[in-house]
């Protein structure tokens, strides 16, 4: 679901309509190789939830609206780097997707402090 709020932009054409983000050569879906390769988890032991469908512990909606966590983890960190930036703090604007390059235009960063030693 990160990818639905991070990479996965649809952009058509104004005038035809025509999907033009439509192969993965412009269009960048979540892949396996986007899972960390330190990924620790748990899964929990001896633990039923009668009350879930096949005793399950969350399917369906808690992912999709805790997913929305993720533009608040990116306004925070846009708000540090703008601060960083000798920006004044402001609300930006995010919407869905929120792709690298909106957060890269919105951090404030000044492309002169950039240099390679």
């Amino acid at each position: 679901l990160l990818g639905y709020w991070l990479t996965q932009q649809l952009i058509y054409d104004r005038t035809t309509g025509e999907l033009l983000t439509n192969r993965t050569w412009n269009y960048k879906p979540p892949g396996a190789k986007d899972i960390p390769i330190d990924f620790r988890i748990e899964l929990l032991q001896k633990n039923p939830n009668s009350a879930g469908f096949m005793r399950s512990k969350a399917t369906g909606e808690p992912p999709c609206c805790l997913a929305v966590s993720v533009i608040f983890a990116v306004q925070h960190a846009l708000q540090s780097a703008r601060k960083d930036a000798g920006l004044k703090r402001e609300w930006v604007r995010l919407g869905a997707p929120t792709t690298p390059e909106t957060i890269a235009l919105n951090a404030g960063t000044n492309i002169t402090k950039f240099s390679l030693a």
